[in-house]
Order: structure tokens, then sequence, then C-alpha cells
């Protein structure tokens, strides 16, 4: 398998990038009751009266009552950024290291090990690059409607947590996030490439151009979300918890805030506090978002490869043979 041209390289990325943003658009609002549910100390569920939030449907409801439908999206705009950003380096990684991985044998032989490995540490990359953007959209959704936190742009963010913490306030929870990044991401690229194969072994037959249907895309990057995030979910929390240290101040309206300010204490206040069902907290709105962002993400862009990447990438491939081909093509003699 030759390596990726230049241009290829930039249409991965580029893909990546349309993908991410357009599944941050349609999945906030998932993400957003999400990272209430991880901040609230207190129990999730009808029998929470003195919670801020008692489930999914009152969360929204009082989200939109509250804050209206901008509060619904709030942070949307960081999280785009934090979207874009991973997903640039995250897709454009994952196909350079294929194709690497595919001149091993060792990885050649093991096509399901090959997505894993790749899925994964693609995922650490992209987390990485995207970790600033995480900690901002996290503060921006966490903290009180009317503080001046809620309304900080990802830039200026990033600027006031390096200003007042450094750079440990802008990589805090980073060790969660890699320790749950690389199984959950290689996990989801090797079960929605294993059920993408298990559908064409299927309809191999009338499908003579190896074309997977788009529902069929989109159904086995939902089951690979959700499988994959029920495996890490945890440490997603803890992460969460994690990043909120530092402005409890912001959140005077959602009752308790969780004491995190290292992994061992949030570990230990939350298990003590919250029982084992404190490290679920957030799950439901979760597996709706990472079905929905996995099925939406992996759909929109394997429809880019397949029409725009892959085209370019032939024409590229046939553009370099002509070339070596002609300068490995003897010179005729000239005239003397």
């Amino acid at each position: 398998m030759p390596d990726n041209t230049p241009l290829v390289q930039l249409l991965q990325a580029l893909g990546g990038g349309v993908a991410g943003g357009l599944t941050r658009t349609l999945v906030q609002p998932f993400d957003v009751i999400k990272i209430r549910f991880q901040m609230q100390v207190e129990p999730v569920g009808k029998h929470g009266y003195e919670s801020k939030y008692q489930g999914l449907l009152h969360a929204f409801r009082s989200i939109y009552k509250e804050e209206g439908l901008r509060g619904i999206w709030r942070g949307h705009n960081s999280g785009q950024v934090l979207s874009i950003t991973y997903a640039v380096v995250q897709f454009w990684s994952y196909e350079q290291l294929r194709v690497k991985a595919h001149k091993m044998p060792f990885f050649d032989d093991r096509p399901l090990l090959l997505y894993f490995v790749c899925g994964g540490l693609a995922g650490c990359l992209g987390t990485v690059a995207a970790q600033p953007f995480d900690v901002i959209r996290t503060q921006v959704v966490a903290a009180d409607p009317t503080s001046k936190r809620s309304r900080m742009s990802s830039l200026r963010g990033v600027h006031f947590v390096h200003s007042t913490e450094g750079l440990r306030g802008l990589s805090r929870g980073l060790v969660f996030t890699l320790a749950q990044i690389f199984p959950l991401v290689g996990a989801n690229f090797l079960i929605y490439k294993y059920l993408n194969a298990l559908v064409l072994f299927i309809v191999k037959k009338s499908n003579p151009d190896h074309n997977i249907p788009g529902p069929c895309l989109f159904v086995n990057g939902a089951l690979a979300g959700v499988s994959s995030k029920l495996l890490v979910y945890p440490a997603d929390l803890m992460k969460k918890r994690m990043q909120l240290h530092g402005f409890h101040q912001d959140r005077q309206t959602f009752g308790r805030n969780p004491i995190c300010p290292t992994a061992k204490q949030c570990f230990m206040t939350t298990l003590k506090g919250e029982g084992i069902s404190g490290f679920y907290k957030g799950v439901s709105p979760t597996l709706l978002k990472s079905g929905l962002s996995s099925a939406f993400y992996f759909t929109f862009y394997d429809y880019i490869n397949r029409y725009v990447i892959h085209p370019m990438q032939d024409r590229e491939e046939q553009r370099l043979k002509e070339e070596k081909a002609k300068s490995a093509a003897p010179k005729k003699a000239g005239w003397t």
C-alpha cells in the first residue's frame, strides 16, 4: 500500500474536520446534559427531590426553562473547536498509521488488531491536540449561566485558564482522558470495521462495488459508539470532575460540587459519597450522544472518503505511475 500523497493527506484531514463539525452540531445537547449530570453530586433520578436534575427529560425541560434554547446548545462554539481539532488530527493520523501498519506483516495478517491499535493511537494524538479546548468546553457548560465563565470563547478561555492555572490547568484530566481514549477509540474502529466487513460478506453477491449502504454505516457506527463507550465511562466522569476543580464559585446554583483535585481523591470521594452508581451518572445521555455521534461521525467521513478522497487518491496514484513509467522509459537519441 503506497503512502498517501500530501494532497490526499490534506483531504483526509479536511474530511475529518467536516465530519467532526457536522456531528458536533447534531449531538451537542446530549453533551450538555451529560456534563451537567456528571457534575451533580446529588442523585440523578425521580427520587432525587433535592437534585437540580432528576432525569433526562427533566434536565432538558429545566435547562430550556431557565436558559432558553441557547442553554441546550451551551458551549457549542468551544465544542466545535474541540471536535474539529480532534477530528482533523484523529482521521489524518489514523489514515497514515493504517498505511504504515499494512506494510508490517504482523499487523497486515491481523486486521482487527490493526484497526484497534491505529484507532487507539490516532485517538490519543487527537486528544492531546484538543485537550485545552475540552477543558474550556467543560467549564463553559458546567458554570452558572449568569457567570462570565459560561460565556468564554475557546481562545479567551485557553488564555484565562493558562494565566490562572498554567499548563496544569489546561491539561487537567489528560491522564484519565488518555487512559480511556485508547481503548475507546480503538474499540470504536475495531467494532465498526468488523461490522462493515460482516455487512460486505452478507451482501457481496449483490454489491460488486463493495459500497456499504448508508443506513448500514449509520447503524454500525451507532453500535460501535455505544458498546465502546460503556467500557470506559467511569474514566470519562472522573476526567470531567477533575476539569471542574478550581471554579466552584461559578457553580453556586447547581447544588454541591464534587471534590476532585486529584485522581485518587476524586475516585474516593465519588465512591464514598455516591457509591458505584455515582461513576455512571449521565450514562443515558452519554450513550445516546455516543451512539449518534459515532454513527454520524463515521457515516459522514466514509461518504467523504467514497466520493471525494478515494477518487482523488486513485487519480494521484495513476499520475505517479505515469510519471514513474516516463522516467523509466529509455530516452530516444537526439540529433548530434
